[in-house]
């Protein structure tokens, strides 16, 4: 069937300017919802109650033409709204007073906003809100307001329906009558664009990569020094010859270990003002869990604490008098890095290689290294109290802190064995059959399936919630195995529980059954091919040791992995536009491919999450 269409209209008693225009609330609904996915949820506020003034402000200049008194024009306002259709109905109460020359000295409104478009659309497609959603009303308000009076009048919405409240109440005031009350809303209706935002944001990026990039130079530094096993003296000389801030370490009593950046007699007078400062203000130094810093006349100084097996040893500090401001932060990152490395010059070798070797010496790690034969261990496991001729999985778990931050080797293994030790009474607690170890840096939960009904999805879930309270600064990761039946078997699916967790890109948990192709795919066995695809699908893009590469197959995986949405990925990665479609036309160049094509799409997230898997590069 054909159709053939040629027709044309034109309707001559149309207005050209300011003409109406026939649209839903719902229309207004949809462009708030695009607002929210593509500038967030806390600009539209200010974006919205700026359009919502420039209406007010229109509809009032119009109302002036009429010659209308000021009084009968506070009275339109909400009947405006409605007629609007922003409201279906309203309660007003309003109070002004007027000099002789009928200005407005005080005005004091308040009412009601029945069925505010605005609070259904925002709950009907964003949900309920933690705060008043009525920004458009609001705007419109203050506008219309502010032009019939000759001067600012201000609106606030004290209720609202979007957050969960029975009705949405507002009151109005003039600027000068607000108090503090209204700073927040002041800085909606002057609000810096958003292009000036993106460049002072990427201006930031910059420098905060520079640092991470001196920062990174530092460690290594470190590193290297604590590698030849060099002294304190040697070590506090080369961060400051790296710094050029002068710097000090002092055991627990302030008694001096070394210095470098200082003359001797310098170094004796600052160190006398510090000590008079400190006694004639009785300030307590000692012990600080975290950083410090300390002002006198002549000097600042920014103190870290030394822990050795837990316990403060003594201080590591910058020291700065020349009277200019420093980057406290910034120093203390470095400084919180020195004192890490001065722990571990300062830390037994000999007994922190006992206590880690202990550690591994378990049940667990026998059975997955198959020292044991199977008949033996099964016997083993009924002295344990465990059956493990059931069926069982194989459960490997991260954890790392949610801000980036470096711990050193003693707060780590102590934090290792709190985790530890809470897991243990939380599987007590259940009556969970399980053996619990560490290996490859791993935690590793063999968890017996003692009843049909048990749920390896849920049980893990509800452990994850109760580590996420107990230790809510660190971020955890499990990967799930398959079921398995044959205890000789356990080191198979450990290998899955490994692919499965390095996988957890997105989620907090991820099962090797939800893996699909990708986790039938990986094993040890066809690691050869997997690479071979790689190099023939991503081409000079698997050059790895370029650090360049790295950043365009993490920035790959992302745009794959958000289906080819700009947006997301753009807001993922914390980059431009332009940046973003940059690096698309590189990639798209590089891998001689079209990133917009479905199959490509598809074949390159595949190949990039089994490099992941078997850690080819990491979105570390």
């Amino acid at each position: 069937m054909i159709i053939n269409i040629n027709d044309e209209a034109y309707n001559e008693e149309m207005i050209i300017a300011d003409r109406p225009m026939a649209t839903s609330s719902s229309a207004l609904g949809i462009m708030r919802h695009q607002l929210v996915k593509n500038i967030g949820l806390e600009r539209i506020k200010g974006f919205l109650v700026r359009f919502g003034w420039e209406m007010g402000v229109n509809d009032a200049k119009e109302a002036l033409k009429k010659n209308i008194s000021v009084k009968t024009l506070i009275e339109q306002g909400p009947i405006v709204h409605m007629e609007n259709g922003h409201i279906r109905g309203f309660t007003h109460q309003c109070s002004a007073e007027f000099n002789e020359h009928d200005q407005i000295v005080s005005l004091h409104g308040s009412g009601t906003w029945i069925d505010s478009y605005e609070a259904v659309e925002h709950v009907k497609r964003l949900g309920l809100s933690h705060t008043q959603v009525c920004h458009t009303l609001i705007g419109y308000s203050s506008g219309f307001m502010t032009t019939i009076c000759g001067q600012t009048v201000l609106a606030k919405e004290t209720t609202c329906v979007g957050k969960g409240d029975s009705v949405c109440t507002w009151i109005t005031r003039t600027k000068k009558e607000w108090d503090s009350m209204m700073e927040e809303e002041l800085s909606f209706y002057q609000e810096t664009p958003i292009m000036e935002e993106l460049e002072y944001t990427y201006e930031q990026l910059l420098e905060q990569q520079s640092f991470l990039t001196q920062l990174t130079e530092f460690q290594k530094k470190l590193n290297e020094e604590i590698a030849n096993g060099t002294d304190l003296e040697t070590i506090t000389n080369m961060v400051f010859n790296t710094t050029n801030i002068p710097i000090v370490i002092e055991d627990k009593e302030l008694r001096t270990i070394t210095y470098a950046g200082l003359t001797e007699n310098m170094y004796h007078e600052l160190d006398w003002d510090m000590k008079e400062y400190l006694r004639k203000s009785k300030s307590q130094l000692l012990l600080p869990i975290g950083k410090k810093t300390i002002k006198t006349e002549r000097q600042e100084k920014l103190i870290s604490p030394i822990f050795v097996e837990k316990k403060v040893l003594g201080y590591c500090s910058f020291l700065y008098n020349d009277g200019k401001n420093h980057h406290e932060e910034k120093d203390y990152l470095l400084l919180d890095r020195f004192a890490n490395a001065v722990s571990l010059i300062l830390l037994n070798e000999k007994t922190r290689f006992e206590s880690f070797e202990r550690m591994k010496g378990n049940f667990l790690e026998q059975i997955l290294q198959a020292q044991v034969p199977p008949h033996e261990i099964i016997q083993r496991g009924k002295y344990a109290n465990l059956d493990l001729d059931k069926p069982y999985y194989v459960v490997a778990m991260e954890f790392r802190k949610t801000q980036n931050a470096t711990l050193s080797i003693e707060e780590e293994f102590y934090l290792q064995e709190q985790v530890l030790e809470a897991i243990f009474e939380y599987f007590s607690d259940h009556k969970y059959q399980s053996l619990i170890g560490q290996r490859e840096g791993k935690l590793v939960l063999l968890m017996i399936k003692q009843q049909k009904t048990f749920s390896i999805h849920k049980a893990m879930l509800e452990l994850y919630q109760f580590l996420e309270q107990a230790f809510p600064n660190e971020d955890f990761k499990l990967g799930i195995s398959n079921e398995g039946y044959d205890i000789k078997e356990a080191a198979a699916y450990y290998e899955e529980a490994s692919i499965a967790l390095k996988l957890t890109l997105q989620k907090s948990i991820v099962s090797f059954d939800s893996l699909g192709i990708v986790g039938i795919l990986i094993n040890s066995n066809n690691l050869k091919g997997i690479k071979m695809v790689a190099k023939k699908e991503l081409g000079s893009l698997y050059q790895l040791e370029d650090s360049r590469n790295i950043e365009l197959l993490k920035t790959l995986f992302v745009f794959l992995s958000n289906g080819g949405k700009l947006e997301q990925t753009m807001s993922d990665l914390a980059l431009s536009m332009s940046g973003l479609r940059h690096r698309i036309r590189r990639m798209e160049e590089l891998l001689e491919k079209d990133l917009r094509d479905p199959e490509e799409m598809h074949q390159l997230l595949l190949i990039l999450k089994a490099l992941i898997a078997i850690g080819e590069f990491s979105l570390d």
